[in-house]
C-alpha cells in the first residue's frame, strides 16, 4: 500500500518542503497527486480544514486522505521532485484554534465532567458540543481555567504510541482502537488522541474567548475564538462600542445604561405613535364615510389611498363596523400595489369574486373572509382594480 509521510504531524511549523511524486492520475479535469511526504493537511480530517498552498507554483485546490495516503488535487500534472509551500498564516490560525479547543474541552471535563462529543473548525468559527447544559457561571469558570493554562505557557507535545501504551495514560477521551495513536499532551494538564496540527506552547494561543452558546440536543454547543481571531473580534467590537458611545455622547462604561434607557424611551414613543396613528385613522375613516357614494341605501367607498396596507385594513375595518358599507381601497407605495376590500356584516355581496379578479391583475398574494380581504402584488394596476370594482358594484 502506498502511504504518505505526514510531515505536518512531526512539525506543524513546516511551511515548505520538497518531495517525490509517487503517482499522478488524471480525474476528469484535474489531477490527483500522491507524494512520498507532504506538509498539506487533508480536509476535515479530525474536524480541521485543509491547508492552502501550491506545489511547483500550481494551486492545490483540495486535499483528501484515503487509506492513510494524502491526495493533492491540482489542475495540472506533476512528476519527479517537487517543491511545496502552504499558507502558514492560515495554518497557524488553525493551530491556535485546534490547540485552544483541546484546552477548553479539558476545562469543561475537569471542572464539570462535561465531555466533548462534537468539534467543528472552519475559516471563521470554531464550535465544540458539550454533553451537559452549561450556565453563564460555568462558562466563565471554564474560560478562566483555559486562559490560565495559556498564561502558564505549557509545553505541547505530540507523540505516537501503541494503543496499549496510550490507554495507560489518563486520556480525556477513550480513543478509537487503532494499532498506533498520536497523542497530543499539554504539560501537566491534558492528554488526548488527535491527528491535527498544534502549537508548541500554550502561550502561542494568546487567548480563548467564548462568544456564543446554544442548546444542542441534551447539552450545549459552545462557539469560541482563539488567538488572532479573538484579537480581530475585540478590535471590531471595540470600534463598534466606541462609535456607539460617540454617537450618543457618553462614556463606554455608561453605554449599556444609556442604551437601555433609549430602548425604553423608544418603546414608549412607539406606543404613542401607534395611538396617534389609530386616532388619525379613525378620523380618516369618518371622512371616508362622509364622502361615500350612496346608491339604493348602500354606501360605497372606492378609491386610491396614500396609506400603507396595514392602515388600509384598519380604516376599512372601522368603516365596516357600521351597516351598509362596501369599501375598496388601493395604494401603490414603493412599487407594491396593495388592495383591501371589505363589507359590513349585514351585506351579502360576493366581494371575494371581485378580490380574486383584482388579485390576478396585480399578481397579488393574500386572502381573507368575505367581509375583509387583503393582498399585495408587484404589478401596479391599481386603477384597473378600481374600475373593475366600480363596474361590478356600481354598474358603471
Amino acid at each position: 500500500m502506498i502511504t504518505s509521510e505526514k510531515a505536518y504531524q512531526e512539525n506543524s511549523y513546516l511551511s515548505k518542503l520538497e518531495a517525490e511524486v509517487i503517482s499522478c492520475t488524471k480525474n476528469n479535469d484535474y489531477y490527483e497527486v500522491m507524494l512520498d511526504k507532504t506538509i498539506f493537511y487533508p480536509h476535515m480530517s479530525g474536524g480541521q480544514p485543509k491547508d492552502e498552498g501550491i506545489i511547483d507554483g500550481i494551486n492545490v485546490f483540495d486535499v483528501q486522505e484515503r487509506d492513510n495516503t494524502i491526495i493533492h488535487m491540482l489542475r495540472e500534472p506533476l512528476n519527479g521532485r517537487v517543491s511545496m509551500s502552504i499558507n502558514f498564516d492560515k495554518r497557524f490560525d488553525y493551530m491556535q484554534q485546534h490547540t485552544g479547543q483541546h484546552i477548553l474541552s479539558y476545562s469543561f471535563s475537569e471542572l464539570f465532567n462535561g465531555n466533548t462529543v462534537g468539534f467543528h473548525l472552519s475559516d471563521n468559527y470554531t464550535t465544540i458540543d458539550i454533553d451537559i447544559p452549561l450556565t453563564e457561571e460555568m462558562l466563565e469558570k471554564a474560560e478562566m481555567l483555559s486562559n490560565k493554562i495559556i498564561y502558564e505557557n505549557k509545553i505541547v507535545t505530540a507523540k505516537t504510541l501503541t494503543y496499549d501504551e496510550a490507554i495507560k495514560l489518563n486520556l480525556r477521551k477513550t480513543p478509537i482502537e487503532l494499532d498506533y495513536l498520536r497523542i497530543i499532551s499539554i504539560e501537566n494538564y491534558d492528554d488526548c488522541a488527535c491527528g491535527g496540527t498544534h502549537v508548541n506552547y500554550t502561550g502561542e494561543i494568546g487567548i480563548i474567548k467564548v462568544i456564543k452558546t446554544e442548546k444542542y440536543k441534551s447539552g450545549t454547543r459552545v462557539e469560541f475564538l482563539c488567538g488572532v481571531r479573538a484579537l480581530n473580534d475585540y478590535i471590531e467590537k471595540n470600534e463598534i462600542i466606541s462609535s456607539m458611545s460617540s454617537s450618543i455622547t457618553c462614556k463606554t462604561d455608561m453605554l449599556l445604561e444609556n442604551f437601555n434607557k433609549m430602548v425604553n424611551e423608544n418603546k414608549n414613543l412607539k406606543k404613542d405613535l401607534i395611538s396617534l396613528n389609530n386616532l388619525l385613522n379613525d378620523l380618516k375613516a369618518k371622512d371616508y364615510k362622509n364622502n361615500a357614494i350612496v346608491k339604493e341605501g348602500i354606501s360605497y367607498i372606492i378609491g386610491f389611498s396614500d396609506n400603507e396596507a396595514k392602515d388600509l385594513r384598519f380604516i376599512c375595518s372601522k368603516i365596516t363596523e357600521y351597516d351598509d358599507f362596501v369599501v375598496v381601497f388601493v395604494s401603490e407605495i414603493d412599487n407594491i400595489c396593495s388592495l383591501v376590500i371589505g363589507q359590513s356584516k349585514n351585506l351579502k355581496f360576493n366581494i371575494k369574486n371581485i378580490f380574486d379578479q383584482c388579485k390576478s391583475l396585480i399578481n397579488g398574494k393574500g386572502g381573507g373572509s368575505n367581509f375583509l380581504l387583503q393582498c399585495s402584488g408587484n404589478q401596479l394596476n391599481g386603477e384597473e382594480c378600481l374600475k373593475l370594482a366600480s363596474n361590478i358594484l356600481l354598474k358603471i
